[in-house]
This record gives C-alpha cells, structure tokens and sequence, in this order.
C-alpha cells in the first residue's frame, strides 16, 4: 500500500496542530481564568484511595459524564478511542475490539469497573462493547504498570469505569437511534433518604450490524441484541460505617450468517451466538477515627459465551463453541494518617479463578488460585514534594510469586509548573489460554493453536497416527512459561505555560522480557499449522506522549493530543545492527542488507497517533456542540491467521524476512471527523442531540473491520431530579 498517503495525511494533521497552537497563542482571554477553569477531579484507581487528579505524580487522566454526553458516544470503545495514547484495535479474527495503551497489546491492560477487573478474555481480550455508558460517572485512566496495586495484567496500565450511585432522588430516560437501524434505551433511576439509597440501571441496545465487503455472503458483523442491568444500593449504619452492594447482568444475543472458506471451498452457515456475564460486589467501608479507615469487599463475576453454526443447506450442526469462566476476590485493605505528611495503605486478598471451555479439547475446569497482599506510603516532607513509594506480592498457584514494586514522585517547581516521575515493575502471567487451548479452525487454510500444558502430548498423538508432515520448531524446547515481566519509567510535567494554556507532557519506556510469542510448531500433512506458545520476545516501547487545553472564548474549549511511538523487538534490533537481516527488493528483486533506520518495529503499532477537539457549552443558552478529529498513522499487520468467514487477511511483511521494515506494506494512516451538537431545554429536562461519527465515511473493510464507516444519530434525553445532596 502507498506510504504516499500516509505521509500526506500525516502533514495535514500536523498543519491542523499548528493552527490550533496558534489559536492558542494568539486567542483572545475572555472573562477570569480561575472563573472559566473546572475543578480538578478526583481518582481513586492511582492510590486506591481519594486523590485530587493534579496532585497525582503519575500520567493519569479522567473522562467526565459530562464529556461522553457531548461527544454522543454509544459504548466504551466509542469514548475510549477517542483519548490521546488509547488506540482500539480489532481482536484476532476481528471478534471485537481491545484496547491498545503506550504500544501494549490489549490483553496488557487491566479493564475495572468500580474498581472489580471485568473478565472474558477468551480470545485474549475483552470486548469493550459490552458496557454501556448511559451509567458512568467518570473513566479513569492510569498508564503505566500498576501491578503494586492490582497485580497480573495490570502491566500497561489500569482504565477504572466508575459508575453512578445514588445521591440524589432522580429519573432520567435516554434513547439514541442511528444508521444501519442501531436503537439504544437507557433508563435509570436514583432514591434516597438520610440512610438508604438505591440506583436503578437499565440499558437496551440493538443493531443490524453492518457489511463492509458487500460482495460477500453475510456481514462484517452480524445482528445483535443486549440487555444491561445494573443496580447499586448503599446504607448508612452509622456515621463510621457504611456498606454498599452492586450488581450488574448483561446479556447479548447475536444471529450469524458466515460463508466459511474452507481449503478453497466456501461453505455458508447460520446460526446464534450467546454471550452473559454477571457479578455482585459488596463492600464494607468502617471508620474507626479520623486517622484510620478499613474497606472489605467481595467480588464474584462469572462469564460465558457460546456459538452455535449449521450448514444452511440441509441444517445439519457445522461449528460449536463455548466459553465459561468465574473469579472470586475477597480482600481487605486499611487506610492510616499518621499525619498530614505519612499516609499508609494495607491490604491482602484471594483469587480463585476457573475456566471451562471446548477450545481446550474437553470441557474440564481449570483453576488458579492466587493469594496477594500489598502496600503503599505517601510521603509529603514538604508542600511541594510528595512520593508514594509501595508492592505488590503474588503467589499463584500455576505461575508461581511475583513481586511488583513502584516508586512515583511529585516536586512541584511553581504555582504553574510541577514535574512527575514514576518507576515501576508490571507482570503478566499466561493466561489459560497459552496454557491449555487444544482448538483447531478449518477456516482459513486450517490451523491449529495448542497451549504448553497440552501441546506435547497432543503432538505426540497426531504423530502416531502419522499426521505430521514437518517439524517448524522442536516442542521439547517449548517449556512451561514464565510470567511476562516490564519495568517503566514514566517522566513528565504539568504546566500552564500562557495563560490558561495548559501543557502535560510524558515521556515513557517500557522494557519487556518474557514477553509470550506465538510459535509455528508443525505442518500437517493436510498442510494445516499448528502453533504453540513460548517465552522468547524481549521488546521496548518508548515515546513521548502530550496534551494541550486552551479555553477559546467563554464557552469555547480546545484540546490537542499527541502520540509518538517506538515498538520494537530489542532483538531485532540487534540483528539488524549486526548486519544478519536481510530483505528482497520487490522490484528488482535483489536481497540487500536492512539497515537500522529502515526497521519500523512491531506489528499493529503506529508510529503517530493524535487528536484535536473542540467542545462548546453554553449552559445559559443550553447549547452543547463538539468537533473532534481523530489521527491514527499507518502501521503494519502481522499474526492474523484471518476472518472469522476464512477470508485471508495479507500481512504486511512482503519480502518475508519476517519483520516489518519501511519496505512492506501499510494500513495508511487515516483521521476520523466526528461532529455533535445539542440543545438542552432545562424547564422541561429535555436534552436533544445530533450528530456524525466518521463524516467523510473512511473504511478499510478487510485490515480494520472495527470500523463501520459514517453513523448518523439522533438522541432524546429527559431527565426529572431534584437538587444535589451532600455525599
């Protein structure tokens, strides 16, 4: 593909940062800067306790309810694409969509809501879809390993979805309708009195789905149906002790239509598939003094999916799948101020975690189980330092321990300038998934993928029964595998560099060993591979991230986001620095020596990424509107075996050295132009909103199939409520 394109789009972008910085500049003040200034928010996920957002010596960042109402977004993945450094990418096989963070694959990051980490990750990440954002209160996204606070899968980072609870008696109904006859229904409800307060949840939501390859039989993705519920009830016992008790219930029906391409026969099925999960989460927080504080929760949340296929033509059974899994968390953590300058955290728990599922080849349970505990110090010597220094110790039952430390500090050099540092070591342990799959795909050529626990003695039995044509790799040397490990630096600042601009700016590096690599194991003699897992990449992510707010005029915010990234496989680059790689020219086809600067790094990674938003919000006149472009920049695709339909997706490495190099082929980059506006009627409690996502309509239906092409929408808000009560 042209990497023309990618660099034109990639000026305009920066033409379009420029003249927005000069907006800042030059832009007129209007009004009183501490008038037109929100107040910091306050996170919860950093410390695992209360915290001023400004405060924090760690690249944080929050997302408001306020924010994902103007913007007009329907799920998670929708508000999630949108924030500098967050980048959604389709799962393998195009199954849903993940989250990439500072260059991490999804299945690095840890995904929470209300501070529970959400599961599923049966293709190894977890489809954002799933949670509505008719509830949320506000996102909080913490980059960086927070493995000493949360342990495994934790190493890149941790996104905490915080949602509503009840303060205040309020009614409030919601419905949005778009292209391809999407319908969206939220209701909820909030009742309170001096102890007791409930909140009620409800989400709808709908689709016909949409075909991006309209010559193909069946659709990109197919219709579906879910239904979310959600409540939350909280009780005072007294003025030290308070308990809380939530719960959540989703449920999604889905109808397929694939024409399955198998060994050049294409092969047309229907059928359903089912995916629910559920959990309850209640916590008990008991104040015995000012000083010292202790919460105790309980967590359980199972998961399962399951897919049914049948050939269309005479209906006999083509395709089943299903997936259970479950995790329980009991844990304690307490709170003492020694004084205003020495906070301590303490806290201890246990995860009993079970998978059941036809990908391992049987429906047999699997568990882990984990016992953890951690701690953390808040140090303040004087006002304008502060350092949180603590760790994180895991024994698991498969993996073994791990031990996680972090040290972040804060020095605050003015009033308008501070500087931030955080060092920290993440892990990951291999999921069941590297441990125990035994499953094969017929799509696509066929192939299959084992786990290490599995794969030798399913090798030696194909062996004996004469289906292995060839030896790629010798299993003997796949091992048991070794949790994945990182250690991060993180250095930044916070600064107001004119008035009312402000400026934060992070630098990051992130070093990986272990990291588990898919492995080419064998080829059957029906030519079908066979893959396995092991521990063998060590790779580095570095780059430096930046956000810019600037209030226009009165009512007018602007905002820039920016993105630059190295991913790459530290042994690579050694290679290539000791002159062993190679390419072939593709058109003169002579084999010539890669030089250093012509290795662009690891797959599905992009060099550039960015954003400019606008947001107007004039409540006297209960207008809202936004203007928001979104920049990703070309990058390669490597490792996806195909389609769920079997259709071949081409990787990018076309001289096949096996790395991607400025030589092979790109997804060129591409911005996406989202447009909103709405008008609220206060005396009514009506809100009403229009908008478009993807304007100019951009798709790539075979290398992003995420990507729908442009959404028309329409929403009705009402909302009935009485005024704001004390917390």
């Amino acid at each position: 593909m042209p990497v023309k394109k990618d660099y034109s789009i990639s000026k305009l972008f920066c033409i379009c940062c420029l003249l927005a910085f000069s907006l800042f500049a030059y832009g007129q003040q209007q009004g009183d800067s501490l008038a037109t200034r929100e107040l910091e928010g306050v996170i919860v996920t950093a410390t695992r306790n209360e915290r001023t957002m400004g405060l924090l010596p760690m690249p944080v960042s929050l997302i408001s309810k306020a924010t994902i109402k103007s913007m007009g977004s329907l799920r998670l993945n929708d508000v999630l694409a949108e924030q500098t450094g967050l980048i959604v990418v389709p799962q393998v096989n195009a199954q849903g969509n993940g989250i990439q963070l500072q260059g991490f694959n999804p299945d690095y990051t840890l995904i929470l809501i209300d501070g529970e980490p959400i599961i599923g990750r049966y293709t190894g990440s977890l489809e954002l879809s799933r949670i509505a954002v008719g509830n949320i209160k506000q996102i909080e996204i913490v980059k960086g390993p927070s493995s000493s606070l949360y342990g495994s899968d934790a190493l890149a980072g941790v996104i905490n979805i915080i949602t509503e609870r009840p303060t205040r008696n309020k009614l409030n109904f919601y419905t949005r309708y778009g292209t391809n006859n999407s319908l969206d229904l939220n209701g909820d409800v909030s009742l309170t009195n001096d102890k007791l307060g409930v909140y009620l949840f409800a989400n709808r939501y709908s689709t016909d789905g949409y075909d991006l390859s309209p010559d193909k039989f069946g659709k990109t993705v197919s219709p579906f149906v879910n239904l979310t519920l959600n409540t939350k009830i909280t009780y005072k016992f007294s003025p030290k002790t308070d308990l809380s008790v939530s719960g959540r219930h989703f449920k999604e029906d889905q109808r397929f239509n694939f024409e399955v391409v198998t060994n050049n026969n294409p092969i047309r099925t229907a059928g359903k598939g089912e995916t629910e999960d559920w959990n309850i989460n209640p916590v008990l927080t008991h104040r015995f003094s000012n000083r010292l504080k202790t919460v105790a929760r309980f967590y359980h949340t199972q998961y399962k999916t399951q897919t049914n296929l049948h050939l269309e033509s005479d209906g006999s059974p083509y395709y089943q799948d299903d997936f259970r899994q479950s995790f329980d968390r009991p844990e304690v953590n307490t709170e003492y101020y020694f004084n205003d300058k020495n906070v301590l955290t303490l806290g201890a728990g246990f995860i009993r975690e079970s998978v059941q599922t036809s990908r391992y080849g049987d429906e047999a349970v699997r568990l882990q189980n984990t016992r953890y505990s951690f701690f953390q110090h808040e140090w303040n010597p004087t006002q304008r330092l502060n350092l949180i220094a603590g760790g994180r110790y895991d024994y698991n039952t498969v993996y073994g321990s791990q031990f996680s430390p972090k040290l972040s500090t804060r020095y605050e050099v003015s009033k308008k300038v501070a500087l931030k540092g955080s060092f920290g070591v993440g892990f990951k342990a291999p999921d069941f998934r590297q441990l125990y799959f035994n499953f094969t795909n017929s799509a696509a050529g066929g192939y299959s993928v084992l786990g290490t626990e599995v794969a030798a003695a399913r090798l030696k039995e194909l062996e004996g029964q004469g289906q292995i044509q060839t030896y790629l790799f010798d299993p003997a040397l796949l091992g048991n595998l070794q949790a994945e490990k990182s250690f991060s630096i993180n250095l930044g600042a916070h600064a107001e560099v004119l008035p009312q601009l402000i400026a934060d700016v992070n630098l990051f590096y992130n070093s990986i060993n272990n990291l588990i690599e898919t492995q080419a194991v064998a080829i059957t003699t029906s030519g079908q591979s066979i893959y396995s897992y092991r521990n063998i990449l060590r790779a580095y992510t570095q780059g430096i991230e930046t956000n810019l707010t600037y209030p226009l005029a009165k009512y007018l915010g602007l905002s820039l986001g920016y993105q630059l990234l190295y991913a790459k496989d530290k042994d690579v680059v050694r290679a290539v620095k000791d002159g062993v790689v190679y390419y072939r020219d593709p058109n003169t086809l002579v084999t010539k020596q890669l030089k250093p600067g012509e290795y662009f790094g690891l797959y599905n990674r992009s060099r550039h990424q960015g954003n400019i938003k606008l947001f107007y919000n004039n409540k006297e006149k209960g207008l809202e509107a936004s203007a928001r472009v979104i920049y990703r920049g070309k990058f390669g695709i490597g490792d996806i075996r195909g389609s769920i339909q079997g259709e071949v997706i081409p990787p990018s490495d076309r001289n096949s050295n096996s790395i991607l190099d400025q030589y092979d082929d790109f997804v060129p980059g591409y911005a996406l132009v989202n447009l909103s506006i709405a008008k609220s009627i206060s005396r009514y409690g009506l809100r009403i909103q229009v908008g478009v996502d993807n304007l100019f309509d951009y798709k790539e239906p075979i290398l992003i199939p995420n990507l729908p092409g442009r959404i028309f929408y329409t929403t009705l808000n009402y909302t009935l409520s009485q005024k704001n009560k004390t917390n």
